[in-house]
Formats: C-alpha cells, structure tokens, sequence
C-alpha cells in the first residue's frame, strides 16, 4: 500500500516539472543561443586583460626559421644594419666630394688617418671616377700611398672597366711598372673578360712578357673560367704554345676539370698527343682525386697503355691526395693491391703526404716498396724528414727495423748530422 502512495506522489513531482519546463521553453531557448554566441565570439578573439598581452602583428618567414634554430633559451639580438646608420664622416666625406674631389682628397688627408682615411678615400674613389675616372685614377697615382693606394686604385680601375675598358687599358699601359700597375692590370683583365673575353685577352696577350702579363694572365683565366672554362683553357693553351707558359695552361685544365671533367678529359688528350704536357695531365688527374679519389683510381684503370693520359706518375698523385683527406682509406687500398710498380709509384704517393702528418707510417711504408733503387730513395728521405723534427725517435725505428746493415748504417749516420 505505502509503495502504491510512494510512486504517485514521485508521478505527481515529475508531472509538474514538465509542466513547468514547458511554460519556460521559449525563454531557455534563447538564452542557450545567446550563450552559444557568446562563447564562440571567446574563442575567436580572446579578450585583452592586465595578464595577458594584445595580439602581435604576425612574424616573418625569417624570424620564425631563425627562432626554429636557435635553443630554447637563446634570443636573437637585432643590430642595426650599417646601411640604416649615418655615419658623419662619410656624409662629410660625399659632401665634398661632389663639390670637388681633389679638394675631398686634400681634406680627407689632413683630417684622417688609417681606417678612416682609407674608408673617405674608397667613398670619393667612387664618387669621382663615375664623373671623371681618369682624373680620379691620375691623382690616386701621384697622390696616395701605401694601402690607400692600391686599393683605391683598385675601386676606380673596377668601376672605370665597366665604363670603358679601353681606355682603362691605355692608362695602365702608360703607369710605372711597380705593384700599382701590376694590381691595377688584375683588377682590369678580371673584370673586362666578363664584359668581352676577345678583347679582354688581346690586350693581356700584348702585354711585355714578365711577371706583370703572367700574373694578368692568371687573374683572366680565373675569371674567365667562371663562366666559359673552355675558352679559358684554349686561350691559356695558345699561351703555353707561342709564350712558354705553361703553368697557365695547367691552370686552365684545372678549372676546366672543375667544370666539365669529361670535355676536359677530351681537350687534354687532343693536346698530349702532339706535345708533351706532364704537368698538364698532373693538374687535370689532382682535380679528379681532390674530387673523388677512388673514382680517380677507376677512371686511371680504365685508361688504355696507348693513352697519351696514362702516366705512372697518375697513382702518384691521387695517393698523395688521397692520403690527405683519409690516409685509413688510401692505406687500406695500398694493403688491398699486389706489389709491383704500380703499387710502388702509389706508396712514393702517400709517403710525401704522411711525412708531414705521421712519419714513422711514412717510413714503414717506404720500406714496402718493392723497387730496390726507389725503396732506398724514397726511404732515405722519409727518414731524414723524420729525424730533423724527432731524431731520437727516428733512430728508435732505424734500430728495430728489418733494414740491411749497410743501409742501416748510411741512414744511421744521417741521423747523426740533423743533431
């Protein structure tokens, strides 16, 4: 009977609060949308507080990859570029210097010495030879001195060459021969050759053999291999054909190994086979194994006996590079291949580099190779080499060494004479 009573009266509670609920449908309705409003317009745009910051402009692609850099704990400090920060003695500088040069270079050399003197001197440089680079240059020869006066000389023969490279030509053709003329005659042939290489090379090629045309001509070639190495290499081979320089064609074939090793491969073989050029194929074979010594090693075993290219001095060379940069890998290879003369030209090789680096390596080799006559040459100079910077220890190997008597003695004796 109570749980009959019970259940209509919690019928009843529950009949009533749906009667209410509906009377307030409406009302709670809109109030739930007016908080769903409100809580989105929250999360779109957070509110500025006394806690929390006012949203920043957005950074930078630089900045954000800049901050994924640095550690957690290390800022970036902001400094100013020099261009943003005026710098009176400049402006000064430039002032006068549009008023009157000459009158700026006098001023500059009572009023500054040093870094300064220098910084208003390459300013006005550039100022005056834009108007007049021949005055300019005129009064940097008779003027300035020092420092000050080959790199002036070298901002306005820059700028003066990609005006008019002629005329720049003549003028240093009439300068004094000294180091001036000598650092403006680089300065030229290395910036007319990227406007006109023809023209650029002519006038080196006119220029009195000496040290001042070769150095010239090595300052072309380094520039005009930039961007047409083959040219370069041809013109430095025309070179050592009419000139006698060599050196500047193993230049070329340098750089051009550098570039295009095959193209160089085919213009180095077309000049071997009718003249002889040892040091040319030792330029062209040192790129290749600074580049990859082992791809060094393929390409001398794929080389025919008949290949003007293939030269016993080739292992030579790229041991010696080789060794250089891993001397585990170049001495790993030499345990790998069979005595012989081959295998003795690759040791010669990387003796010269370990003598610098490991000597007791170097002459441990040097007693491997298989050629009596090359043995006791290369032998007897690792361990001079050795003895003039650690005698004792030298003397320590001499004595334990598998060596004959004789040799042991002549070596032995040696040592004597570094002490």
């Amino acid at each position: 009977m109570k749980w009959i009573v019970r259940s209509a009266l919690i019928l009843a509670f529950i009949s009533l609060v749906t009667l209410a609920t509906l009377l307030y449908l409406g009302t709670l309705g809109e109030k739930w949308d007016r908080f769903r409003e409100a809580w989105e317009i929250v999360n779109r745009e957070p509110l500025v507080t006394e806690e929390t910051e006012p949203p920043q402009p957005e950074e930078s692609i630089e900045t954000l990859v800049y901050d994924d850099l640095l550690p957690d704990d290390e800022t970036i400090e902001i400094i100013p570029s020099p261009k943003d920060v005026e710098d009176p003695f400049l402006e000064e500088a430039r002032r006068r210097a549009q008023e009157d040069p000459a009158s700026a270079m006098e001023w500059l050399q009572a009023e500054a010495d040093g870094k300064d003197r220098l910084r208003g001197m390459l300013e006005i440089v550039a100022l005056w030879a834009a108007e007049d680079a021949e005055d300019a240059l005129l009064w940097l020869e008779t003027n300035a001195q020092g420092l000050a006066r080959l790199e002036t000389l070298h901002s306005g023969i820059e700028l003066w060459s990609q005006q008019d490279p002629k005329a720049a030509a003549t003028w240093i053709d009439g300068m004094v021969n000294d180091g001036s003329k000598l650092a403006a005659a680089k300065t030229l042939a290395t910036n007319w050759v990227s406007q006109n290489p023809e023209e650029a090379s002519e006038w080196v090629s006119q220029l009195p053999t000496g040290s001042l045309r070769s150095t010239t001509a090595e300052a072309l070639i380094e520039s005009w291999a930039s961007t047409d190495p083959k040219a370069a290499a041809i013109w430095a081979f025309s070179e050592a054909e009419f000139n006698g320089d060599v050196e500047l064609f193993n230049q070329g074939v340098q750089y051009y190994a550098e570039a295009d090793p095959k193209e160089a491969e085919q213009l180095l073989r077309s000049v071997t086979e009718a003249h002889e050029a040892p040091g040319s194929v030792d330029a062209y074979v040192r790129t290749l194994a600074q580049e990859d010594p082992e791809e060094a090693l393929n390409w001398q075993a794929g080389l025919n006996q008949e290949d003007p290219l293939n030269r016993s001095e080739n292992l030579k060379t790229i041991l010696e590079e080789w060794s250089r940069t891993d001397s585990v890998a170049a001495s790993t290879w030499l345990n790998q291949t069979p005595p012989g003369p081959q295998r003795d030209k690759a040791i010669v090789g990387f003796v010269s580099t370990m003598n610098e680096f490991e000597p007791e390596v170097a002459v441990t080799w040097s007693n491997n190779i298989s050629d009596p006559d090359q043995r006791v040459e290369t032998l007897t100079h690792s361990v001079q080499t050795w003895a003039a910077s650690q005698p004792e220890e030298a003397l320590s190997w001499l004595n334990t060494a598998e060596l004959e008597p004789g040799l042991r003695s002549i070596l032995s004796r040696g040592i004597g004479a570094t002490e």
